[in-house]
């Protein structure tokens, strides 16, 4: 595949329904034409559906790649066969119109004159940090829409790499899963249809309750000597808590080792105290292993929001921080529902 077209083709309106109309809509109007944008989030090959539909809409864009994962070079190529900008991200500097971030990334080497647009949980939080920001700053994070992405998507990523680079069958062993964050909860859901002895470990008291609730085995985070004996008695160590080194700052890493290693979050959860060959794919997240780290289902409606994000920072221009409009998180979610063949009850049982 060489062009934009060529993905459009690979991935049909059948996989990606609202990017497919987008990119009909954009051509048709143009509406970020003159803009300039620059777009930070993983470039993969099927990012290259959501940088297409800014293309069409007009943009003169710059694109880039987080820090916590390679580049694809296939997808490179083809933003050079397009004519659209590859900048390595700590070259990224200056003033635009827009940006479109993952992780917060940008913040302190660009500046944006209209507006910023949010992708993940870590870098919510990092905006948030920045309390007199003079434009308005959506996430796509802080919506019900992320969870289809994050929980199900994230969720499934992470159970198709494991298991395809395990070297042993999963099959009824026992899981210790640190954190049930969205992306815990995709993790845990995945990994329960091929084993019934997964532990999960969590700070939260809500959350602990939630964990007991649908049937899981729950530990405090808390209580160090109950979280160490939990992963002695484990086979497969998943971190998905989003908290840099929080193996190593909290426990003895001695009830850690030989075992079988995996990081889920953009953080080296893992941490100091262990060398990257001991963690699959050296510590970064383990999905990102695989040419498709998130199939097009889930990816399609939050590439699709954080695109049209834009016009939310258009049409309100009240600054700081702020989750996308809400009648536009649910439309999309029961959209994706409807045509996934989904009720909204099955999605509510999960997330």
């Amino acid at each position: 595949m060489n062009s934009f077209d060529d993905f459009f083709a690979h991935y049909p309106p059948e996989v990606a329904p609202f990017l497919h109309q987008m990119l009909a809509d954009y051509q048709a109007t143009q509406p970020y034409k003159g803009f300039s944008i620059v777009h930070n989030v993983p470039l993969t090959q099927t990012t290259l559906l959501k940088i297409a539909c800014l293309k069409a809409a007009g943009a003169d864009l710059i694109v880039t790649n987080p820090s916590f994962m390679n580049e694809d070079q296939d997808a490179i190529q083809i933003l050079e066969n397009e004519k659209v900008s590859y900048v390595p991200l700590e070259q990224v500097k200056g003033e635009f119109d827009f940006l479109l971030d993952c992780g917060a990334e940008l913040v302190d080497s660009c500046y944006a004159r209209k507006g910023i647009v949010e992708l993940t949980r870590t870098g919510a939080m990092r905006y948030q940090q920045h309390k007199e920001f003079h434009v308005p700053i959506v996430s796509v994070d802080d919506t019900r829409l992320k969870c289809l992405e994050t929980c199900l998507g994230t969720g499934e990523g992470v159970y198709r790499a494991i298991t395809q680079i395990a070297n042993i069958d999963l099959t009824n062993k026992n899981i210790l899963i640190f954190g049930y964050g969205k992306v815990g909860i995709g993790i845990a859901y995945y990994f329960s249809k091929i084993t019934p002895n997964i532990i999960i470990a969590e700070a939260d008291r809500e959350r602990l309750t939630l964990i007991e609730h649908r049937g899981h085995q729950s530990v405090d985070a808390k209580q160090s000597q109950l979280i160490e004996h939990a992963a002695e008695a484990s086979d497969l160590i998943i971190t998905a808590t989003g908290l840099k080194d929080i193996i190593s700052d909290n426990y003895h890493t001695g009830a850690f080792k030989d075992k079988l290693l995996a990081n889920a979050g953009a953080e080296d959860e893992f941490g100091f105290a262990f060398e990257a060959s001991e963690v699959l794919a050296d510590k970064k997240p383990v999905n990102f292993i695989l040419k498709e780290p998130t199939l097009m289902e889930f990816l399609d409606p939050i590439f699709y929001a954080h695109n049209i994000a834009i016009d939310d920072a258009l049409s309100n221009k009240k600054t700081g921080f702020r989750a996308l409009d809400s009648k536009t998180d649910q439309a999309i979610v029961s959209q994706w529902a409807e045509h996934h063949d989904w009720t909204l009850d099955q999605l509510n049982a999960i997330f």
